[in-house]
């Protein structure tokens, strides 16, 4: 994202140079006032501090990222643009529940309940809703909330009864007892995991969906600040327009751009967050 908006910032610069030389000309030649010069400058110089601090951050971002590799501090070698990058089509369609076994914590809490079913004699069952997770909660509504208002007993099947020795069948019916009082504690951690999860999911899905709609809308902003920028131009090198408004457009057409490239980077930052989410991956 750095990079991009670095580019963006350059790009204003040169047009804020451009600007400050016609306006110095017009000065000398009498048509405008210093006040024109003067407001020329702040933005142009503006726009230099934008780039400077966009040089830092990624001088910086550089560093820690050669630190991450074991490295001394170095430029790092880019291989794409922000803009190159793009989200598969087919996670706006939603992901299986049950991709979310592939969660390390879902996984543990599975493990744990799979352990308390063996203590106690039950046999698995299928535990996950069958639904497909989107960013409006999934499809079946009503089976999801069915799944997690469930009795536990529903999450196995009872195997064989207690076939011990009579004198010892007392001790070994509290101990079922006790695990089965545990295996009930370990159904609702299980549920509330997953629960948990398949809120994480949702809500990356729903940004996705979202962030999608507002780089349309950024990306159309663009195009128009961008063509109101080259009339402003036009109206100006003719005298049909005065600096303020050349500014106002300059700055326009800048943090529209850097806008959009905020957008775009919070959308792959969405599509990283789904693949954690998700445990790694939805293919």
């Amino acid at each position: 994202m750095l990079d991009t908006q670095i580019e963006i910032a350059q790009k204003n610069l040169a047009l804020n140079d451009s600007t400050l030389n016609i306006i110095k000309l017009q000065f000398d030649a009498g048509q405008v006032t210093s006040l024109a010069v003067q407001q020329a400058e702040a933005q142009q110089l503006l726009a230099a501090g934008i780039v400077t601090q966009l040089q830092q951050n990624i001088t910086l971002e550089e560093n820690a990222l050669s630190v991450l590799t074991g490295s001394f501090p170095k430029q790092i070698l880019r291989k794409g643009k922000l803009n190159d990058m793009i989200l598969p089509d087919e996670i706006n369609t939603g992901v299986p529940a049950e991709m979310l076994s592939l969660r390390p914590d879902v996984r543990i809490a599975e493990l744990e309940l799979v352990k308390a079913n063996a203590k106690t004699g039950i046999a698995k069952a299928n535990m996950y809703p069958s639904l497909v997770i989107t960013a409006s909660g999934g499809l079946n509504t009503f089976t999801a909330s069915n799944w997690f208002t469930i009795p536990a007993s529903l999450f196995g099947v009872v195997g064989t009864g207690i076939t011990q020795p009579l004198l010892q069948r007392k001790q070994l019916r509290t101990q079922y007892q006790v695990a089965l009082v545990d295996r009930d504690k370990t159904v609702l951690e299980f549920r509330s995991t997953v629960l948990q999860a398949v809120a994480e999911v949702s809500d990356e899905l729903v940004k996705i969906e979202k962030l999608k709609e507002r780089y349309a809308f950024a990306e159309q902003r663009v195009k128009v600040v961008q063509s109101g920028l080259k009339n402003a131009n036009l109206l100006f090198s003719s005298g049909m327009a005065n600096y303020l408004e050349v500014i106002t457009a300059q700055s326009n057409a800048l943090q529209s751009e850097l806008d959009l490239a905020e957008v775009k980077n919070a959308q792959l930052n969405a599509g990283v967050a789904l693949y954690r989410a998700l445990g790694g991956g939805w293919n």
